[in-house]
């Protein structure tokens, strides 16, 4: 992509944030083509937002998803400090329209780790987390789709991520076995579906290993304060306005959320 092309990608897409408009695709011409083309317009559009990294979400780690977007590794997107919610989270409807949510093990570093030539080792890695905390993705792409037959698009929208709802830092977690670790999605008090830290490449903290090195190869800095998000434990999930959407992570504690109101005008096309 030309640096013109990467600007005008970028304005599509922050108007379309901005504005809560559902894209069908980017205007012609406009579309990433490739994984590095994403990040370009990713890196770009950072830049071009202004807000606050408040952490990254990583996506693609449970094998099915893996799948459905033809992809070997995981991918990254930036979420920002505007977009961050306390668990129980009550959002309204309408400026979700995906109504689309994913429980996560999530990690807040304690220390940074900056770019370097020489990979990070697990150990490193952990050593430099300070928390684990149960965590919502509010899954919300600019488009009227997930768009797992256009991943360069994917990366560029920011990972589809629309906010984060976090629970309770839990800054003793270290002698929790996280691959084996159950987590419970229920929507109403009914349990819909089950799941565990296995879901996500065999284990949350190969993820985490995976995202520090990303970033590093990216020449990008996993600061101090920020939260990494590892990825659906227990699928793809949707809810409807009103009902009450609670992942639990037992002894880990638990999040929550209901959207509230009416659901957007927006029409989306689910799976």
């Amino acid at each position: 992509m030309t640096p013109s092309n990467i600007d005008a990608a970028v304005a599509a897409l922050v108007k379309a944030r901005r504005a809560g408009d559902l894209l069908e695709a980017l205007p012609d011409g406009l579309a990433p083509s490739t994984i590095d083309e994403g990040y370009d317009v990713q890196t770009a559009f950072m830049a071009a937002w202004g807000g606050t990294v408040a952490g990254w979400k990583i996506g693609a780690t449970a094998r099915p998803i893996m799948d459905k977007f033809k992809l070997t590794e995981p991918f990254a997107g930036p979420f920002f400090t505007a977009d961050v919610m306390a668990s129980p989270a009550r959002p309204p409807a309408a400026e979700h329209p995906h109504l689309c949510l994913e429980a996560e093990f999530a990690f807040r570093f304690a220390k940074s780790l900056p770019p370097r030539p020489t990979p990070y080792t697990r150990h490193e890695v952990l050593d430099a987390v300070g928390a684990v905390i149960p965590a919502y993705e509010l899954v919300g792409p600019r488009f009227g789709r997930v768009l797992f037959d256009a991943v360069p698009t994917v990366i560029a929208d920011c990972g589809l991520n629309a906010a984060m709802v976090l629970g309770e830092d839990v800054p003793d977690w270290r002698g929790f076995d996280l691959k084996s670790h159950p987590v419970r999605f229920l929507v109403d008090g009914k349990l819909r579906v089950e799941g565990s830290g296995a879901a996500v490449m065999g284990d949350p903290l190969a993820v985490l290993e995976w995202a520090a090195n990303h970033l590093s190869g990216r020449g990008i800095t996993l600061a101090a304060g920020q939260v990494v998000s590892t990825g659906a434990a227990a699928g793809l999930m949707y809810v409807e306005p009103g009902e009450t959407g609670i992942a639990d992570f037992g002894s880990l504690g638990r999040v929550e959320i209901t959207f509230t109101g009416p659901r957007s005008t927006r029409i989306v096309r689910r799976g």
